[in-house]
């Protein structure tokens, strides 16, 4: 129990220690290794070229559930990470 309370102390330091867009970070990186963030993040209603548009930390927060969701995908799905490139079958048919 004495460990616990330490980690949650030392955590509570650290994140206030950070300047808020650290702390929105540390934030969205907790949210996403959580249960509750494994659902599938809503749809994008901005285009790429208005993402692009966004100053960074605003681009960061509105991207960072999607970039978890892929991260779980690419760890989970085989078929994402790999590659044959000596197979046989022909590409360009």
């Amino acid at each position: 129990m004495a460990e616990t309370v330490n980690l949650e102390q030392t955590l509570l330091e650290t994140v206030r220690s950070l300047p808020p867009a650290q702390q929105e970070a540390v934030l969205n990186f907790a949210q996403s290794l959580s249960s509750d963030s494994k659902k599938e993040p809503p749809p994008l209603t901005l285009s790429l070229q208005e993402i692009a548009k966004l100053p960074i930390r605003d681009r960061n927060q509105l991207l960072a559930p999607y970039v978890a969701a892929m991260a779980e995908d690419f760890q989970t799905d085989p078929e994402l990470t790999e590659f044959s490139v000596l197979d046989a079958e022909d590409w360009e048919d």
